[in-house]
């Protein structure tokens, strides 16, 4: 005889979502997985550009060491100014490597200085030369030092340049425009000039006031002079020939006054 067995209704309920539902354990199994695909292939992505950046650089040394000695520095500076993502217009690698050859359009940093078809470069498309003229020198100290009442002064110039605001590779040149003894005043002219390299844009002209009752030759003009003398002057190519400008520098014991201008070279 067969018996009929029942069963309560909360149970078959419960067979029911036994049956049927997801099992939570291989649920939360399943998220970690596609968790730790994302993360690898992130990973991936991350790796792949890294070795295009690379690349990049390595391209561009190969397609431009026959066209510049300073490939490697440039290629660097190019990459790193046209192609990074911080910038708001990535050029092309086949672009930069067009740049990076073209020594006489595009200075070592990546900026463009013209050529003499682009007369409103702000940079010198060619090298200038900078004329430098003392026109005075009076001691204003009553003594100039403790053992000599009147000094013997040796008045010199600092030029530093830069290129989009930072130092450039060439060193500071200097110049003596006054080197005598016993003068307490004079006026006159003593002309210096110094050349300036074609891609620069901006120079300092520093005058340095020595004496050598005070100074030997132990101390260099850095040392010497007051960055509050340094007359800034930018963009370079703008700067109009022979306009001559008039300066007055006043320093501790003695006060100079000079004068300067941009010429080309004939």
């Amino acid at each position: 005889m067969l018996k009929l067995v029942t069963l309560p209704l909360f149970a078959l309920t419960a067979l029911q979502f036994t049956a049927c539902g997801d099992n939570p354990i291989e649920v939360e199994d399943k998220k970690q997985a596609e968790f730790s695909v994302d993360l690898e292939a992130q990973a991936a992505i991350e790796r792949f550009e890294t070795k295009r950046e690379n690349m990049d650089y390595y391209t561009c040394y190969d397609r431009a060491k026959l066209y510049t000695l300073n490939y490697k520095n440039r290629c660097d500076n190019f990459i790193n100014k046209y192609r990074s993502e911080s910038v708001d217009t990535v050029l092309s690698l086949e672009t930069i490597i067009k740049m990076v050859r073209d020594e006489d359009r595009y200075n070592d940093k990546g900026t463009f200085i013209g050529s003499n078809d682009d007369p409103q470069i702000n940079y010198l498309q060619v090298s200038k030369m900078l004329s430098i003229t003392l026109t005075s020198y009076k001691q204003t100290a009553t003594r100039i030092s403790d053992d000599e009442r009147i000094g013997d002064p040796e008045i010199r110039f600092l030029v530093k340049s830069y290129i989009d605001a930072e130092p450039s590779e060439y060193d500071p040149l200097s110049a003596t425009t006054l080197d005598t003894v016993d003068v307490q005043e004079w006026e006159g002219k003593k002309k210096v000039a110094i050349q300036i390299p074609r891609g620069i844009d901006a120079i300092e002209i520093c005058p340095v006031l020595r004496d050598k009752n005070l100074h030997d030759d132990y101390y260099d003009d850095e040392d010497l002079l007051n960055a509050s003398h340094c007359i800034s002057v930018k963009n370079l190519g703008w700067v109009k020939e022979k306009n001559t400008k008039s300066q007055t520098s006043v320093g501790d014991k003695a006060t100079i006054t000079w004068e300067w201008f941009l010429y080309s070279i004939d």
